[in-house]
């Protein structure tokens, strides 16, 4: 993941200096602006796909007890991480995460 995660970024900072870029260079066209910002929501797109789908892989590959050390270590507080969901947290994708019913 770390590698993926090292291009995908690369590639996200990339486009976003290119936004830059253009616009400090002048006579941007709308239908340039616009190639520019799809290009950059792809990559970051890209960037969080791979975060994230790393959150679906995990929890079949690790046990109840692994997954009760990981989020204790994350500092979630709770011994059962289905009873709240922190702060911040898309419930329905917090919940999907820790293998809650």
């Amino acid at each position: 993941m770390q590698s993926e995660a090292q291009d995908a970024g690369v590639r996200f900072i990339e486009a976003e200096a290119a936004i830059e870029a253009a616009f400090r260079a002048g006579n941007l066209e709308q239908q340039q602006l616009r190639a520019l910002i799809e290009t950059s929501a792809a990559a970051q797109a890209e960037l969080r796909y791979i975060h994230l789908v790393r959150h679906l892989e995990t929890p079949p590959l690790l046990s109840q007890e692994q997954i009760a050390q990981y989020n204790a270590l994350r500092g979630y507080g709770e011994s059962d991480p289905c009873i709240a969901v922190p702060e911040g947290h898309n419930p329905e994708m917090w919940r999907r995460h820790n293998n809650c019913d």
